[in-house]
């Protein structure tokens, strides 16, 4: 047998086969395809479901590409065939004793007799308004189609047969293909029931989801990785599913007070979770949804939820004091849990669920257990386990969980986002597949499934690269462990590399190990951009102009990005001052912002000097720093001989005329986000706004603060939430993503100050920028200790 990689020459190799299956067991006297000439049909059912059509249409097609021979599809068995392959259950399979009963989650089996072979699942079809019709741009699919939630158990099979001939799919298209060349396949001996390990198995590819992807070859390349919708198991409700019951212009208008009040005002988008009248028409909501068949309904608040609702009967329902992951712990799950409660004694074998996320992402407190059909999803970025501490802080995250809820039913709401043009790792090889492999290991048993969002450009993003040109190995590895979480990494990677990489194995083996433990040194270290460089390269060279060298320059186009930013890394800010905040294990302040609490005695006041030259201001100003692993805070004095004269420039947060009257700005760059600002008026009004990508005012902080107005100066207490590495991607809009600043990985900051009256403007900073503010290459160095 030969192993073919599209577009080169055969390269001849050793496959290590399934026992069972193909080769010298299979029986004397049949074969499916014997010297390149058919020896068998493919029979389905006269009438076949779209998932078993489609099934016989894919092995149709691939045993013709690896032996010459296209065997027929049939309704009936011919008997001019000596064998039979039989596709989808039916009558037929019934009678050899095979049936997709027991086969949930898109399970299959494969089993054999003296000349025959049966593949087969659960195809049950679903919603016909969800399918995708497949000939958009491939002719051969013309006719074919299949609903994101139908069954798709059959094709598994399909595949998983096609898989033990050889056949490998790595990424979208014929690139990604490895088909193995074979003159003869013979009928195997073989009886095996394939089921998941994790049921729920959906890797969201923005732009090329199920129903809207731009070519059949993106959603075939997902069937042939055995991801589902995951409706079996969640039901069609994903994140935020309490945005069904009032997102119509109907409630909106008619319903105000089912929204929160947030800065005063009405919001028309996030939900008030004390208003009766929408827990009413929720609890309605999720009970028609059960009683049309839904297994489980999700009763999410609205994304960017991290402010409790300003109305007189949501006060004091938060706990700000948990930092900015538990401020709505108890809030919105005591919402979720009231509301499981009612429908659980109509509906008691349906499962209601939340999303553990951003200020609602730790277990409620003043719940001691959860009603009985609560699930949980929690969110987080696997990715990030490439630092231990943070693998540790999502184990007792998890197991906080476990004790609170008796169901034990749980999920994962994961981020593969690193493609994503202009975020922060973009155009950096990115690949973690040993934590992967650790973390589905130690979560198999426990969750049920995983949603992962998988970020791809598109075309208004104008990029000439190619988001899976890394992350498909990350996607691979993790389809591949949905099913079989104990599988052999070494030997699922060794595979990879030889078939996709050929020549150039050994240099893609170097380049993913080493970006395995390296990748976030690249945001940092020009040395490790480098040394991408040299290994892609080396790499291109060992593949030469074949389709191995067609698949490193995908890679080679990738990195450009992280290339363009190269100068920048190695710039460094190495003359930036520095200021150490005192960590601390807990923090007691009134915010009232006096700063005379015990924390802010013995702490250093670190002044403030002229933004130009440097020099010491005429109104004198300092602060104070200091951190828990959840807040930072800043005490700032202000000193002003002219107080009478203070220029206020809004009494309103959120308004950008603060910056006509006198400030204090706090500016912010952590390792995962360039940059936000947080500034404050003598009112102790609130602008924030992150520069990341512009002037993005829709973005919060979550941070408190108050201010202290003397007779010769003001003075501010803010209080930050540090909401955690990941909070960039899963909820850009709001909380300071970053971890607690350490000499490993420091923050860059600036304290600043505006001082107003009337024509003259007085301008000061920790770190001094010149012209402005606004000069991240020129902020300071922020450690705690």
């Amino acid at each position: 047998m030969e192993l073919r990689s599209l577009g080169c020459a055969r390269v001849v190799c050793v496959l290590i086969l399934a026992a069972g299956l193909v080769g010298g067991v299979a029986t004397a006297q049949t074969a499916i395809v014997e010297n390149g000439e058919g020896r068998a049909d493919i029979v389905i059912a006269a009438t076949p479901t779209r998932g078993a059509k489609l099934a016989a249409g894919e092995l149709q097609y691939y045993l013709e590409r690896i032996s010459g021979a296209k065997l027929p599809i049939v309704s009936r068995p011919r008997a001019d065939f000596p064998a039979h392959i039989y596709v989808g259950a039916g009558e037929r399979t019934n009678r050899l004793g095979v049936t997709a009963e027991g086969l949930k989650y898109d399970a299959f089996k494969i089993v054999s007799g003296d000349n025959w072979l049966a593949l087969l699942g659960r195809d049950v079809e679903q919603d016909e308004a969800t399918t995708y019709r497949f000939g958009r741009d491939v002719p051969r699919y013309v006719g074919f189609s299949l609903s994101k939630d139908d069954g798709r158990g059959s094709l598994n099979a399909v595949y998983d047969f096609l898989r033990d001939l050889g056949c490998r799919w790595y990424f979208p298209g014929e690139i990604g293909e490895i088909l193995p060349a074979m003159k003869t396949i013979a009928l195997p001996e073989v009886d095996k029931t394939v089921r998941p390990d994790f049921p729920f198995r959906q890797m969201y590819q923005y732009y090329n989801e199920f129903r809207n992807a731009r070519s059949d070859e993106e959603i075939l390349w997902q069937l042939r990785m055995g991801f589902n919708s995951g409706n079996e198991v969640l039901g069609s409700t994903r994140g935020h599913g309490i945005i069904n019951v009032y997102r119509s212009e109907d409630v909106i208008k008619n319903n105000p007070e089912w929204f929160a009040i947030l800065g005063g005002k009405r919001s028309n988008h996030a939900p008030c979770l004390s208003s009766e009248g929408l827990y009413e028409a929720n609890v309605a909501y999720v009970r028609s949804m059960f009683d049309n068949g839904e297994p489980m309904v999700n009763v999410s608040p609205s994304d960017g939820y991290t402010a409790l609702c300003q109305c007189d009967l949501c006060k004091g329902k938060d706990t700000p004091g948990r930092g900015y992951n538990g401020a709505l712990s108890d809030y919105v799950w005591g919402y979720v849990n009231r509301l499981a409660t009612e429908v659980y004694g109509t509906h008691p074998d349906k499962m209601v669920t939340c999303i553990a996320y951003t200020t609602y992402l730790l277990p409620p407190e003043k719940i001691e257990k959860l009603s009985p059909n609560v699930a949980v999803i929690l969110c987080r970025w696997r990715s990030d386990f490439i630092n231990p501490d943070l693998r540790e802080q999502f184990t007792e995250l998890l197991d906080s969980w476990r004790e609170k809820t008796p169901s034990g039913q749980f999920f994962i709401w994961d981020y593969y986002l690193h493609a994503r043009p202009g975020g922060t790792y973009a155009g950096i090889p990115v690949y973690f597949t040993r934590i992967i492999s650790e973390d589905l290991k130690s979560l198999q048993g426990i969750s049920g499934g995983e949603f992962i969002e998988c970020r791809r450009n598109w075309p208004p993003d104008n990029i000439p690269w190619h988001g899976l040109a890394c992350n498909h190995l990350n996607v691979y590895v993790t389809g591949r462990m949905w099913w079989d979480a104990d599988r052999d990494l070494d030997a699922l990677l060794a595979e990879y590399y030889t078939n996709f990489y050929g020549p150039a194995a050994e240099e893609m083996k170097a380049l993913v190990d080493y970006s395995e433990t390296n990748w976030r040194d690249a945001l940092k270290d020009a040395a490790a951009i480098d040394r991408f460089v040299e290994l892609v390269a080396a790499a291109k060279t060992a593949a030469g102009d074949t389709i191995y060298g067609q698949r490193i320059d995908m890679i080679e186009k990738y990195i450009q990005p992280m290339i363009a930013r190269r100068a920048e890394v190695a710039k460094g800010r190495k003359e930036a001052p520095v200021a150490v905040a005192e960590k601390m294990e807990t923090i007691e302040v009134n915010l009232d912002g006096k700063l005379d609490d015990e924390l802010w005695q013995g702490l250093e006041a670190i002044p403030l000097r002229e933004l130009v030259g440097g020099g010491e201001p005429e109104s004198k100003s300092s602060f104070k720093v200091a951190c828990t692993d959840r807040f930072l805070y800043f005490g700032v004095r202000c000193e002003d001989a002219d107080m009478a004269n203070l220029t206020i420039g809004t009494e309103r947060s959120e308004d950008a005329n603060i910056w006509n009257g006198d400030t204090v700005e706090i500016m912010l760059e952590t390792p995962t986000h360039a940059y936000y600002q947080i500034a404050l008026s003598p009112t102790a009004a609130m602008m924030d706004v992150d520069w990341k990508t512009g002037f993005n005012t829709v973005w919060s902080s979550g941070a408190e603060a108050a201010v202290d107005v003397g007779a010769d100066f003001w003075s501010v207490e803010v209080r930050i939430p540090i909401a955690g590495e990941a909070q960039e991607g899963v909820d850009a809009d709001s909380g300071v993503s970053g971890n607690v600043p350490s000499e490993a990985d420091p923050w860059y900051f600036n304290v600043c100050r505006q001082r107003i009256r009337g024509n003259a403007r007085q301008l000061s900073a920790f770190s001094p920028t010149g012209s402005n503010f606004l000069q991240p290459g020129k902020f300071g160095k922020l450690i705690a200790e």
